[in-house]
């Protein structure tokens, strides 16, 4: 069966391939033939596997950058999809007919619900954990769900690396697992009172009594503690201990310089992640800065360019997730001058039919009341939810302008004389750029 198993999956892996199709169905076939596949096929000494609700495939690209530039071959999902199919389809295209691997590692980017169908089988050494945050309601329910989710799939021999500014993670070590931290020290745009009404958790883990926090970095994310029990901040084994936005730089433990390609607080946390892992797995600290920096920049997480006297911002946004809209206002608000937001999306998700919107009323528009944003373009299906969403956060109907989709939106995009934010899911990435002539 283990033969028969690994060729059936190589055949459709082959087919795929001729099709240019499907990341996931040679996995998916392979598993129907033989359930306990991932039983059957060799592990490299070194697998690394990321999770979270955002920040999982940053990371783990930037992972697989630093350990094929430092020699190692390694085996990734790289193709997006992040479920049992897609993993079981990486690691038998880096498997020999026999089951033995031709890698020297596995870099996984795994989805929170589906880690629990292959870590108990294919056993990461090292797993990080982003964060967990209100994300894909419908499919994802509560933070409180998810946490349990990813203890499923984890053994007290797989080593965690945890973004320790998020208070909600930090329960991950009281269940007894191995754990080391990441954090980022306060910067120019961290802020000592809360900004948002919409948080995902508030409360002490231990007590229940309400946090507090020397500072914020983005909602929950910061340096808290309890004033009625022992619960705090730990103490990283990694921080980033400064920030030069203008420059898009940061320090590691006040010794390692890294450039990064945007000044988004994600792209800090995301990078600061991939050093941790790399470092306690073994890499050279040096080599691995040496590699991060010569990593190219990303366009399809974040973008900026000029068009005549004006400056663009392309924010690639997770529809389904506060936080990271959150973090686009943030970067907004640095920008005091008048602007325009260009705010939409083609679909909500790919993978179930709900048209849902209640995260919608998790991101603080709020803030963009008095961001000196004197128009805001709203586009796709979903264009008078939006506009209705920004009524009700205080801005004038008269700012807002109500398109069927970007194409339509064009001229008045184009016809702008100030800066624009385009804030927007990845599917309306490349129709902006289109509009905007961009090559």
């Amino acid at each position: 069966m283990k033969f028969l198993s690994i060729l059936g999956g190589k055949l459709a892996l082959f087919m795929c391939k001729l099709l240019k199709r499907g990341s996931s169905f040679p996995g998916d076939f392979a598993y129907k033939l033989d359930k306990k596949i991932l039983t059957k096929v060799e592990k490299p000494k070194l697998v690394i596997a990321v999770t979270g609700s955002s920040g999982k495939g940053s990371t783990s690209k930037i992972v697989t950058h630093v350990l094929r530039d430092n020699g190692y071959k390694v085996g990734y999902n790289s193709k997006g999809s992040n479920e049992r199919g897609a993993v079981i389809t990486t690691i038998l295209e880096n498997a020999t007919i026999t089951g033995k691997t031709k890698v020297d590692a596995f870099v996984f980017e795994m989805d929170e619900r589906y880690a629990k169908y292959v870590f108990p089988y294919f056993s990461p050494n090292y797993v990080v954990i982003t964060n967990i945050t209100r994300d894909q309601p419908p499919r994802q329910s509560n933070i409180e769900f998810i946490k349990e989710e990813i203890s499923k799939s984890l053994n007290k021999g797989i080593e965690l690396i945890v973004n320790g500014d998020d208070p909600f993670l930090m329960s991950f070590e009281d269940d007894g697992y191995k754990t080391k931290y990441y954090s980022i020290n306060e910067n120019e745009y961290s802020y000592k009172n809360n900004m948002f009404n919409t948080l995902n958790t508030y409360r002490c883990p231990k007590c229940n009594s309400v946090l507090k926090y020397n500072y914020y970095n983005i909602e929950t994310l910061g340096n808290y503690y309890c004033e009625s029990c022992s619960f705090k901040h730990p103490e990283s084994l990694y921080k980033v201990t400064k920030i030069n936005y203008g420059k898009k730089m940061i320090f590691i433990n006040d010794k390692y310089k890294i450039k990064v390609n945007n000044d988004m607080l994600y792209s800090f946390y995301n990078t600061l992640a991939a050093f941790s892992v790399l470092s306690i797995c073994g890499i050279d600290e040096k080599k691995i800065t040496k590699s991060i920096n010569s990593l190219n920049k990303d366009k399809k997480i974040f973008d900026t360019f000029k068009k005549g006297n004006k400056n663009i911002y392309v924010l690639n946004n997770k529809c389904e997730n506060a936080q990271t809209y959150n973090q686009s206002i943030l970067y907004t608000l640095r920008n005091k001058n008048k602007k325009m937001v260009v705010l939409g999306w083609k679909e909500i998700s790919r993978r179930y039919e709900f048209d849902d919107l209640s995260w919608l009323y998790d991101i603080d528009f709020e803030l963009l009341k008095n961001a000196n944003v004197d128009k805001f373009v709203v586009t796709g299906p979903q264009k008078y939810d939006i506009a209705v969403r920004l009524k009700l956060a205080g801005i004038s109907t008269k700012n807002i302008k109500i398109y069927d989709d970007l194409y339509k939106a064009k001229d008045e995009i184009n016809s702008y004389k100030n800066d624009i934010y385009a804030i927007l899911n990845f599917d309306y990435v490349v129709p902006f750029n289109n509009i905007m002539e961009v090559k």
